[in-house]
């Protein structure tokens, strides 16, 4: 469709997107260890793996958001936010289906002794399917720059 061609939208998009995973990772960045606890509460995976991606997940997130806004490497930076953004869904679903009363971790790991599921959590989901299909936009639509070779 014509109107996810415009290059306006596409920045837009690419604003707002790589906005979120920068506003998302900061918290996580300077908590690492609250993003921890917030990591074990979807009883996902073993300890050990928890504590590398409390620590790996923030800057990449960062630096994917960074990328993103500024243009550099857009179809690579945006490919690797659709990956995380796939895998908290499927934590977050997993989460959901199993009733889990948890702190997601989204964009605040302040510690809280407040846990949420039900409807917090689909809400989450919802969230995270529109910043899906925003990626799928600009991975899709961003343009490429193509050089020509012309005779002379």
């Amino acid at each position: 469709m014509k109107i996810f061609e415009n290059k306006i939208l596409i920045l837009i998009l690419r604003l707002f997107l790589g906005g979120l995973f920068i506003y998302a990772s900061w918290s996580k960045l300077l908590n690492p260890e609250d993003f921890g606890r917030a990591i074990r509460g979807y009883d996902m995976m073993p300890l050990g793996f928890i504590s590398v991606l409390s620590v790996f997940l923030p800057f990449l997130e960062f630096f994917s958001g960074l990328f993103l806004i500024f243009g550099i490497f857009k179809r690579g930076s945006v490919f690797i936010i659709t990956a995380m953004l796939v895998m908290f869904l499927i934590g977050l679903t997993q989460a959901y289906a199993r009733g889990l009363s948890i702190d997601c971790g989204c964009f605040s790991v302040t510690p809280t002794t407040e846990t949420q599921g039900g409807s917090y959590l689909l809400i989450r989901i919802i969230e995270d399917i529109f910043m899906l299909i925003a990626a799928f936009l600009i991975y899709n639509f961003e343009r490429k720059k193509i050089k020509t070779i012309t005779s002379n």
